[in-house]
């Protein structure tokens, strides 16, 4: 039986290793727990159809992503026991006037047909925001997407961790040993970049500031797609975070900077007038990227696999990844075709 060895425990790393396990596979993951690691960083939000990009591998990835979470989270979180914080209450992206909020929802409404887990897109008056956001700035009207959700990060990786562990998996908190045999498969993020073969990696950085609006009204929210383009989501009760920044960089640095944070503070203060609002932390994300913004997934020689470039679609991609990438190791049928993703 072939033995595989996952180099990376990031949402890629622990998909595929959970996958793989769940199939039968024997496998070892290797992480050293850089600080920096793009999954604990993540806003988590699942929303592609919103997205316009034009790139249809990358789009086709991307939604049956999105498609597999309720089944796959559901599995998981059976298995486990454990909360992964995923939640579908839907997403609203807001536009800075009435004509671009038109082309808005002829852009996303049409994508409906084929992806009938979308559910229901509407359009929302400015007045009506504060129906879905109590607490939000009202000023401009949004698209409300009901399929749009959003999962944690680190909870997530932490159910997959402890579900691998559970199949009989190993996670070995290490660099790997220099005469490591066996099967290989990289899932270093932006570390890949010092790998000596696979796609050229460059890395992101990317910001994140959580914090509380002291508020009487605790309800939960959609995801809301600000202006910039920014980002609120819901991480507790009244806690929200903002983000984000990207900045491209060749630094490995994960210590928040003050400009950024003066940057995510204002904006949090714009889009929560008139409420006082009290830091609770803020995360720093590197975030790789591979040729054209579209992931690498695929053997760069016989015994070596490499998955890179998730960049900031890392949580929506990542769990069906990892089941193609285990069906496909394993000789199994997959639903998408793979060399989309293999340009090396």
């Amino acid at each position: 039986m072939t033995h595989y060895n996952i180099i990376g425990g990031g949402i890629a790393g622990a998909s595929i290793g959970y996958h793989l396990i769940s199939l039968g596979a024997k496998v070892t993951i290797y992480d050293r727990e850089d600080s920096g690691q793009a999954t604990n960083a993540s806003a988590g939000i699942i929303c592609p159809w919103i997205s316009q990009r034009r790139n249809k591998k990358w789009y086709r990835l991307v939604t049956t992503g999105a498609k597999y979470y309720p089944d796959f989270i559901k599995t998981l979180e059976d298995e486990t026991g454990l909360d992964t914080g995923y939640t579908r209450r839907g997403s609203i992206s807001l536009f800075k006037n009435e004509e671009k909020l038109a082309l808005g929802y002829n852009r996303i409404s049409k994508k409906k047909d084929d992806s009938p887990e979308m559910g229901e897109v509407k359009i929302i008056p400015k007045e009506d925001i504060n129906h879905f956001h109590p607490d939000l700035n009202n000023q401009y009207p949004g698209i409300f997407v009901e399929g749009g959700g959003q999962v944690k990060g680190r909870l997530l990786l932490h159910a997959l961790k402890t579900a691998f562990l559970s199949k009989g998996g190993k996670w070995l908190t290490q660099e790997i040993p220099d005469d490591l045999d066996g099967y290989k498969i990289y899932t270093t993020g932006a570390w890949g970049r010092y790998q000596n073969s696979g796609p050229d990696i460059r890395h992101q950085r990317s910001e994140v500031l959580h914090f509380k609006v002291d508020s009487d009204v605790p309800v939960h929210t959609p995801v809301i797609m600000a202006l910039g383009p920014i980002y609120i989501v819901e991480m507790d009760l009244n806690q929200f975070a903002i983000g984000t920044t990207h900045i491209d960089t060749d630094s490995f640095e994960a210590v928040p900077s003050k400009e950024n944070y003066e940057y995510l503070r204002g904006l949090a203060e714009r889009y929560f007038p008139d409420k006082k609002i009290t830091d609770v932390e803020m995360l720093v994300g590197l975030k790789p990227y591979a040729r054209d913004h579209l992931p690498f997934i695929g053997h760069v020689d016989d015994s070596v696999y490499v998955v890179n470039g998730l960049g900031a679609t890392g949580l929506t991609a990542g769990p069906v990844i990892g089941r193609e990438v285990a069906r496909s190791l394993m000789g199994l049928d997959t639903e998408l075709n793979l060399e989309d993703y293999n340009y090396v």
